[in-house]
């Protein structure tokens, strides 16, 4: 349960976020106005955290190479997905570039008609993981941005084994601004009748960065990725 002042904070943020993300939204034209648009949404994102008090950052473990989170599965909505594509595409050499795609390959391959819960025991690392660091975190999707415990050795025990709990570790003041700002970013976007089917990360983003017409698609605010890329 929030505090007054939290839950008062957390109706800001969303309201502040659904207002900003409108208005970027109405100037799109094209993709390169579109990422104009999800770059100010993911700053958005980022300036939460950075701008939660002090003493509840400081109850934050995660910290750069623990990567224990980097093995769930993760679903998104489209524009998280062609977000993520295009740092790819802008800051990858054609051989890491080639390599991540074969890696998105097989994990579309082992992913497919998984259950959420098979996908969770299956405990994948991401594609994008390298040397447990996140290779594209400035492109990385919300839902990775929002994720923090104040435990590392939890997090750690629940990569080893699915079915020991680890919600009790999330941070609820910090939870509750960040998934704020994701929710404003993502009901803007449906609002404005962009596709909001949730994907599984891994398997659209293969289809991203391997079948150009996906973001033609999206762009004509039609459904971007086939059905063997929603999240189940």
């Amino acid at each position: 349960m929030l505090t007054p002042a939290l839950e008062k904070q957390r109706q800001q943020l969303f309201a502040q976020t659904v207002t900003g993300m409108t208005s970027k939204l109405a100037t799109v034209t094209d993709s390169a106005s579109m990422f104009t648009a999800l770059r100010w949404g993911m700053e958005e994102l980022d300036q939460a955290y950075a701008t939660t008090p002090a003493k509840i950052r400081a109850t934050v473990a995660c910290r750069a190479g623990c990567g224990h989170c980097c093995s769930v599965p993760v679903e998104v909505q489209a524009h998280e997905v062609f977000f993520a594509a295009e740092y790819i595409q802008t800051h990858f050499t054609p051989t890491d570039l080639a390599a991540v795609i074969t890696r998105a390959a097989a994990h579309r391959t082992r992913a497919l008609n998984l259950t959420h819960k098979e996908r969770t025991r299956l405990q994948q690392p991401c594609a994008l993981l390298q040397d447990d660091r996140c290779s594209i975190y400035a492109g990385r999707p919300e839902a990775c941005r929002a994720h923090h415990t104040n435990n590392a050795a939890a997090c750690a025990a629940h990569a080893a084994d699915s079915t020991t709990p680890i919600e009790k570790n999330y941070i609820p003041a910090l939870r509750a601004r960040l998934f704020a700002v994701m929710l404003g970013l993502d009901e803007s976007l449906e609002a404005a009748g962009w596709d909001d089917r949730a994907y599984d990360f891994g398997s659209a983003l293969h289809e991203a960065l391997t079948n150009s017409l996906c973001l033609v698609r999206w762009l004509q605010h039609r459904p971007a990725f086939p059905d063997s890329c929603l999240a189940p």
